[in-house]
């Protein structure tokens, strides 16, 4: 066998793999007498037709089963023999003519893992900056005063009366692009919480101090990188009028509206520490999680390294894949959101290429300080998913091997260099430098 190595870049390789004439003709035999043993040809016993008159009816099968045995008997040698660890399955890139007495030529695509050149002083002791973990009062109580507006009953105004913020507003609109309608995009009643910015802060404003009856046009302008292709780079003119208005008889906040929400809170200041409570614990989870996406830009702005693009490309369709899943818990999917699959991607492509990285890096570093997952745990792991799935061991490991423990050894590292890492809080500095 000839095993030719061309490099694409330093993490793109493309191997030329000629497969000699007796290989071939041994395997297109093999596969042919494979064929012939479970065909049935008329006017022979099963299994008993001639080998040319199989490889004349069944010809493609023939041939696209001797090449995939073909593949997968020299595919793993020339990689060995090359010294290549691919980071992906290598794909093919190129077939030839597979034919009798001839040697089979084919090549593959093989990504490979960067160079990462680090030092320690690169990922250790690294400084940080971490919010404080901390609640306002005011966060509160805007949250009790939401209470409030979710819980209160709505009375329809009289028609002299105006719109005002947090009042309901029922709308007909129409919305054109020029003189064109844009199809899709519009309703003969529906319902706005003026003021929250749900449907459009600029068209929530302009219903502010309307009246029912009333009927005016507001122009918006759409980012051009919306994901909404009905409205995406789009100056769009809404032809609104105001159908219904609704204002809320807000209650006071009181206990006895505290124990009618049946939330199993009894005063004020017990639903007000629950919600603190609450509130702290996002607030920690939100400022951890920026620690450690901070610690992992701050490391890789002293490394560079290639991506191999595909690989990218995979953690792309991860990221998608998890938003459709999410979509569909709700009922919802792209197509009924009119989300354009072209500026999802563009707008997810940044952060699966800095995913990639991530991982990669923490590979690394978990290379160089030996980190990783004891055995035993993964054979647990593998046996709780050929339980639950009712798969084989093989089946699970593959799952484990490929999708689990790569973010377990992820998380271990990450968290190894959150415990190394040096938090610092911004305030403090300024504070500093001021009594100094």
């Amino acid at each position: 066998m000839k095993v030719e190595l061309q490099d694409l870049s330093e993490v793109e390789k493309i191997l030329k793999i000629e497969v000699p004439q007796e290989k071939v003709d041994e395997m297109i035999q093999k596969v042919t007498d494979q064929v012939r043993k479970k065909t049935k040809i008329k006017g022979f016993r099963e299994g008993r037709a001639p080998a040319y008159l199989v490889r004349k009816l069944f010809k493609e099968e023939i041939e696209e089963k001797s090449i995939a045995k073909i593949i997968e008997d020299t595919l793993d040698k020339a990689i060995k023999e090359t010294k290549l660890e691919p980071l992906l399955r290598p794909k093919i890139e190129e077939l030839g003519e597979l034919k009798e007495g001839e040697p089979f030529n084919y090549s593959v695509l093989v990504e490979v893992r960067p160079e990462i050149n680090i030092k320690k002083e690169d990922y250790i002791g690294v400084e940080v900056e971490k919010e404080p973990d901390e609640i306002e009062e005011e966060e509160v109580d805007r949250i009790l005063n939401e209470f409030r507006y979710s819980f209160s009953p709505l009375k329809k105004v009289e028609k002299d009366e105006i719109i005002e913020e947090r009042s309901i507003a029922v709308i007909k609109f129409f919305a054109y692009e020029g003189e064109e309608l844009i199809p899709g995009h519009q309703a003969e009643a529906l319902f706005i919480d003026v003021g929250t910015g749900e449907f459009n802060e600029k068209v929530e404003k302009e219903l502010i101090g309307k009246k029912e009856g009333d009927r005016f046009s507001v122009e918006v302008e759409y980012p051009e990188d919306g994901l909404n292709p009905l409205l995406a780079g789009k100056k769009v003119r809404y032809e609104i009028e105001v159908k219904e208005i609704y204002k809320r008889e807000l209650k006071d906040l009181d206990n006895e509206f505290v124990k009618s929400l049946n939330m199993g809170f009894e005063t004020v200041e017990a639903l007000r520490e629950s919600i603190k409570k609450r509130l702290l614990e996002e607030k920690k989870r939100k400022n951890e999680n920026r620690f450690r996406e901070r610690l992992l830009e701050k490391i890789l702005e002293k490394v560079e390294f290639k991506v191999p693009a595909r690989y990218v490309e995979l953690k792309l369709t991860l990221l998608i894949d998890q938003i459709r899943e999410n979509l569909e818990r709700d009922g919802l999917s792209f197509d009924k959101l009119n989300i354009s699959m072209d500026k999802l991607r563009e707008r997810l492509y940044p952060i699966a290429e800095r995913q990639a990285k991530e991982e990669l890096l923490l590979e690394k570093i978990a290379e160089l300080e030996n980190i990783e997952i004891p055995q035993e745990e993964i054979d647990k792991t593998v046996e709780s998913i050929s339980k639950g799935l009712r798969i084989s061991l093989e089946q699970a490991r593959g799952i484990v091997y490929f999708n689990i423990l790569p973010k377990k050894l992820a998380e271990k590292t990450l968290q190894f260099l959150v415990n190394n890492a040096k938090p610092t809080n911004k305030e403090i500095k300024e504070e500093n430098k001021e009594g100094n």
